[in-house]
């Protein structure tokens, strides 16, 4: 199968942007939400809720357009983030104060719960495994292209559209209306009571990514999803920030990745980079060198966040937060890089864990 170059860019340009919406997280909910520092927090974390989706396309874009056999799907790929998942469950688990003050013993015997549920970053692991089980049904789903655009229509609806309609409603209509406030009652009811299941979670990005990397847009149409992009941006700062400076506390009610806002930077950010032109041989060369080491950069930045923090006292408190969040952030993503390029070296930890 062809390189898709673009998958290398958008994955270490989302890795990237990942390790800057926790960096701006670390102190989200402590901040004071009418001063300059959770303002800034709120910038830079809405202007990453795309990262996460992002991924799930990428891996949509290159599995689903290729046969793969089950048995090779849990061999070779599920069964490699099966040991990432609990063995870096069972690091964060062993690098915490407890360990340090009591020993390893005493550390796990406290954490012995996250060595299973994991560190708050690795549920996105978990959820990888269950696309990657759902694989051979998403194949029949973009088989047809009618049933693929029905499955986005309906997944867009009913994950999506109406969800975040009813919160809008909630955040802006309904503590002014009864009869409004009955009728969002009445539709997350029924809602709840239509369980669509199918049509709700990733398997959403996981199909949008293999669709968006088959069809072709020419660019008027580009154009008019860049300014819904840049529509979508602005939602999500500023409703959130309206939200927060209304209730005198944080609020990310339009943070979450099945928010419509964030629907829209998520495409712009895709469709952007899908036609770019990649003429420099020796970028592309070098961010597909260090896109490898992706994986372990989200596994053990987390580390790299909360030791900086707690070690150095280095975190987006630290200084102006407008400055902090992308310092830190660079400085925790290049700490990252290198200890994962690292571990590439050592054979076993190479093939399973990053």
């Amino acid at each position: 199968m062809k390189r898709k170059i673009y998958c290398d860019y958008l994955r270490l340009i989302a890795t990237f942007a990942v390790v800057v919406l926790h960096v701006s997280a670390s102190n989200w909910y402590g901040a004071d939400v009418h001063g300059l520092a959770w303002q800034s927090f709120n910038f830079y974390d809405s202007a990453t809720r795309w990262s996460v989706p992002i991924f799930v396309m990428i891996s949509g874009a290159l599995f689903l357009g290729r046969e793969i056999p089950i048995k090779k799907i849990y061999s070779k790929y599920i069964l490699r983030l099966v040991i990432a998942f609990f063995t870096w469950n069972l690091f964060y688990a062993i690098v915490t104060q407890e360990t340090s003050k009591h020993g390893i013993i005493y550390g796990l015997k406290t954490h012995k719960e996250a060595i299973v549920s994991g560190h708050y970053h690795m549920w996105f692991v978990i959820m990888i495994i269950a696309l990657y089980m759902c694989i051979p049904f998403c194949k029949k789903i973009v088989s047809d292209t009618l049933t693929t655009k029905y499955f986005l229509i309906l997944s867009f609806v009913f994950s999506m559209m109406i969800p975040w309609i009813v919160q809008l409603l909630k955040d802006y209509v309904v503590d002014s209306n009864e009869q409004l406030v009955k009728f969002v009652g009445i539709v997350n009811s029924k809602l709840s009571i239509m369980s669509m299941n199918m049509m709700l979670g990733y398997s959403f990005y996981f199909v949008l990514g293999y669709y968006m990397d088959k069809i072709e847009l020419n660019k008027k149409q580009r154009i008019i999803i860049y300014i819904l992009g840049i529509i979508g941006f602005a939602f999500t700062i500023l409703v959130d920030l309206n939200l927060a400076l209304k209730m005198h506390q944080p609020c990310g009610n339009y943070y979450g990745n099945f928010r419509v806002n964030v629907l829209l930077e998520v495409v712009a950010v895709y469709t952007f980079f899908k036609y770019r032109e990649y003429k420099n041989l020796r970028l592309n060369k070098f961010v597909y060198l260090i896109s490898q080491y992706t994986l372990g950069i989200y596994l053990i930045h987390a580390f790299f966040i909360e030791k900086y923090a707690s070690i150095f006292k280095f975190n987006t408190l630290s200084f102006n937060a407008i400055v902090s969040v992308p310092v830190v952030s660079v400085v925790v993503f290049v700490s990252a890089i290198i200890v994962s390029a690292l571990l590439k070296y050592i054979p076993i930890i190479k093939k399973y864990c990053v």
